[in-house]
């Protein structure tokens, strides 16, 4: 099996770290409860994420330098952390 910067247990982690860090208190506990009820229904969505950014990284001919570069926060919140909030809305109005 082919190594990656990091493994996907550490990749889900910090892709919902990231995702939880810009809500308050108050509303973190909604959010953990709407992921946790996304990720029941589609256990494999972050895992996905991870495969496609696996496939990034590995092909520095169709996406250049930045691939390597799969693995940061700032592609993580650039692309995984933000389809979560499209899907889980954060609309507290």
């Amino acid at each position: 099996m082919k190594e990656y910067p990091i493994a996907y247990e550490e990749y889900e982690k910090r892709v919902i770290e990231l995702f939880l860090k810009v809500y308050p208190d108050d509303k973190r506990k909604i959010m953990i409860s709407r992921l946790s009820n996304f990720l029941k229904k589609d256990p494999n969505f972050i895992k996905e994420l991870y495969v496609d950014d696996c496939f990034v990284f590995d092909n520095p001919q169709l996406y250049g330098d930045n691939c390597k570069n799969a693995f940061d926060d700032y592609h993580l919140e650039s692309v995984a952390v933000n389809t979560l909030h499209m899907l889980l809305g954060g609309n507290f109005e």
